[in-house]
């Protein structure tokens, strides 16, 4: 009987859990920790936005710092050939040591130390289909950076282009980090 218990009590658990977050990996094999308790930005990018993304990024993640949030970096792999996604997959990975460097030099250059979370706080993921992108309405070979800002829950409270809306995405993530967190009861939020 307790074994039932259990295993309805972890049931719920997995049901409570924003549909985002389920399975999300980054390009190290990480879960990505989107809706327990910290907002989110994620940023859709594809190979032809890295510049733009390398550009505004750092600046608005450092704008951004009191609201402690998890970054994600959505990678549309879709312009690349199957053969060398492998290898797109590794220069992700090293893009992500690159930019943990560059968002360190931007917090000395303003005089400030590096957060602690920072190492914890950035997630590349890899989408080899693009399903994530197409949802968002990006077609193949986008041109710009479309940006999401999640609540601490989960949930979406705003999204636009990057960076145009990067203004109105940090008023966002500053009033959904205010707000209460929404109670999940069997899976609803109420």
């Amino acid at each position: 009987m307790r074994k039932f218990a259990a295993l309805g009590c972890l049931l719920a658990l997995l049901g409570a859990l924003p549909a985002q977050a389920a399975g999300l990996e980054d390009v190290f094999g990480k879960q990505v920790p989107i809706g327990q308790g910290r907002p989110t930005v994620v940023l859709y990018a594809n190979k032809g936005t890295r510049d733009e993304l390398r550009q505004h990024a750092y600046q608005f993640i450092y704008d951004i710092r009191g609201e402690k949030p998890i970054v994600v970096v959505r990678v549309d792999l879709r312009d690349v050939p199957g053969l060398f996604k492998g290898m797109a997959k590794g220069e992700i990975r090293k893009s992500h040591r690159e930019s943990l460097e560059l968002m360190r030099d931007v917090f000395k250059k303003h005089g400030q130390p590096v957060p602690a979370e920072l190492e914890s706080s950035l997630f590349m993921v890899a989408d080899s289909k693009g399903e994530p992108h197409k949802a968002v309405g990006l077609q193949k070979g986008f041109k710009q950076v479309f940006a999401k800002v999640l609540s601490p829950s989960g949930q979406e409270v705003a999204s636009g282009p990057f960076p145009q809306s990067a203004r109105k995405l940090e008023q966002s993530m500053a009033s959904a980090q205010r707000e209460s967190p929404p109670t999940r009861v069997a899976g609803r939020i109420r």
